[in-house]
């Protein structure tokens, strides 16, 4: 729970590497985020979920997101390292300005030397941030799930 928590606030500062909005209008409203549809997704795209916790309410409040998970991932759960895991973090919000907002706080970020650690993207009402050593493979796999799921992205 202490290496989430440091990993979502060492995130601000990662997740600026690279920005890739695969949504750019408003986003679209899906139902509530909870750990179990997150896990559906991931388990979908190919990834298990090795870890899941909730982002403390204070952080969730500050960002302006409705909901917010921190996913521990790997292909294999065997091979999950939970000293240095890859992360994915979703947060969920009821509308485009808000998100929006943390995507434009993290790009702005004075951290520019952490940012080779971490890569965020808008996706629907959504901004997932990822992070860890797998997170460029984590990455394409979620992102080919969600281009299965919406054709209409590609």
């Amino acid at each position: 729970m202490l290496i989430r928590a440091t990993l979502w606030l060492v995130a601000a500062a990662w997740a600026v590497a690279s920005t890739c909005a695969l949504a750019e209008e408003a986003p679209v409203l899906t139902p509530a985020l909870t750990a179990d549809k997150a896990k559906e997704f991931l388990t979908a795209a190919g990834l298990q979920t090795c870890e899941v916790s909730e982002l403390d309410s204070m952080v969730t409040r500050v960002s302006g997101a409705v909901a917010s998970l921190s996913l521990g991932v790997a292909v294999d759960c065997a091979t999950y390292d939970p000293s240095n895991p890859t992360v994915v973090n979703v947060h969920q919000f009821a509308d485009a300005e808000a998100r929006d907002a943390m995507v434009a706080s993290l790009q702005s970020l004075q951290f520019r030397a952490l940012r080779a650690y971490g890569d965020v993207w808008a996706i629907d009402n959504y901004v997932l941030v990822l992070l860890g050593p797998q997170r460029a493979q984590v990455e394409a796999m979620i992102k080919a799930e969600y281009r299965r799921r919406h054709p209409e992205a590609n």
